[in-house]
């Protein structure tokens, strides 16, 4: 009985480490897109898209709203081990592009969970 407590509750702590995002939702026509960024398609995809919406998103959009890496907030709490800090990586020393785990138009899976596997899940 304790051990299927012990397993249960690692589980349910691993699972809830993923950074919440906003939901995915249509935004324009067929383009998705996550709710806590529902006021920038009223302007269009240009704040993001380099003042076209033909072109790629970039890190530089995103810290542009959101700030730099560092001074953006994480639950750790939350985090199924204080290694898996988003921000904080070992490997990309807070280096990692922004893109390379948030997606606006789509869900991804963070680059950490190709090899940390149940440290996040797709947001």
């Amino acid at each position: 009985m304790m051990k299927t407590l012990l397993v249960t509750l690692v589980v349910a702590t691993l699972f809830t480490g993923a950074a919440n995002a906003g939901d995915l939702v249509k935004m324009k026509g067929s383009t998705q897109g996550r709710t806590n960024h529902e006021f920038i398609y009223q302007d269009g995809c240009k704040g993001c898209h380099q003042g076209s919406g033909k072109q790629n998103a970039t890190d530089a959009a995103c810290v542009e709203c959101h700030g730099e890496i560092t001074s953006i907030a994480v639950d750790e709490s939350k985090l199924a081990i204080p290694e898996a800090h988003p921000h904080k990586s070992l490997h990309y020393n807070q280096g990692a592009s922004c893109l390379a785990c948030h997606s606006e138009h789509e869900k991804k899976a963070p680059v950490c969970a190709e090899c940390h596997r149940t440290w996040f899940k797709e947001m």
